[in-house]
């Protein structure tokens, strides 16, 4: 499981100015240009620009909303390769921060919020790989195939899936941690491409065979998944417009979603850090 890369230190967090500028500018607005003023970026890397792409209300914190960020940077070392990172931040109007630490258990509340998914635009046709499309229940789940959380869970969760289709619809999205999995794209790629082909059990079969290949060569890599599956697929296959663009598709998805760590799953459009709700549904 990967955590998010802590590339930013925002400073100046307990002003006692007010945060807001006054006049015409959105809350977004001005928590943009506020951290584009207050933030110390990391030696190796440029920042570009900060977006806010979604907020909810906190629970926990009466008056309080956490707003979450896209932060567009360029790493130096690698020719100002354009990368972008999930953050989020708290504000009441007046105060900005971080984070905020129960004192009794010591748990951070930014670990324990996330945006939800507001409309039926992950409920797709093309990402169901289990369960009734019309279920009342709707499962999200981002994965990387090398993850070996993934490869523990996503057996377990799409065997109660398969046994359930009336309940829960199961939708599946690429999300592979290239930094740490190499291999990682170049297998959901193929994925995608056999899936197309028509595949059996395709996802299911993937992770009980529990890949671990360490390697970016896309014909080693190629080689591994056609003997596993008897496929043919080639690197021209992975490399079509068509795949690069549902590839692209799912990593967009997922980074409106700030997801940053897998698997990451979502019951009925909030995000499940247990990973277990989705077993009530099942009752």
């Amino acid at each position: 499981m990967r955590s998010m890369l802590k590339l930013l230190t925002i400073i100046a967090i307990l002003s006692s100015t007010p945060v807001f500028a006054k006049g015409n500018l959105t809350v977004e607005k001005t928590i943009e240009d506020y951290i584009k003023k207050s933030v110390h970026v990391n030696p190796n890397f440029t920042l570009k620009d900060v977006r806010v792409k979604d907020s909810a209300i906190v629970d926990e914190l009466p008056g309080w909303k956490v707003y979450f960020l896209d932060v567009d940077l360029e790493i130096k070392s690698q020719n100002n390769k354009k990368v972008t990172v999930n953050d989020k931040v708290f504000t009441n109007g007046t105060y900005l921060v971080k984070d905020f630490a129960n004192i009794k258990n010591g748990t951070s509340l930014r670990d324990v919020v996330a945006p939800t998914i507001k409309d039926f635009s992950y409920y797709k046709k093309d990402h169901l790989i289990y369960g009734d499309f019309d279920a009342k229940n709707k499962l999200v789940i981002f994965s990387d195939p090398i993850c070996p959380a993934c490869q523990d869970f996503l057996p377990k969760l799409i065997k109660d899936v398969k046994a359930n289709p009336k309940k829960v619809a199961l939708f599946y999205y690429h999300f592979p941690l290239e930094m740490i999995h190499p291999s990682a794209s170049i297998l959901a790629k193929a994925m995608i491409v056999a899936q197309k082909q028509g595949v059996k059990d395709l996802t299911l079969k993937m992770y009980e065979k529990k890949f671990n290949l360490q390697t970016a060569d896309e014909q080693k890599v190629l080689d591994a998944f056609n003997e596993a599956f008897g496929t043919k697929i080639t690197k021209k296959d992975i490399n079509s417009k068509e795949v690069l663009a549902k590839y692209d598709n799912d990593i967009k998805s997922a980074n409106r979603l700030s997801v940053s760590g897998t698997p990451t799953l979502y019951v009925n459009g909030k995000k499940d850090f247990s990973r277990q709700k989705y077993l009530e549904l099942l009752k």
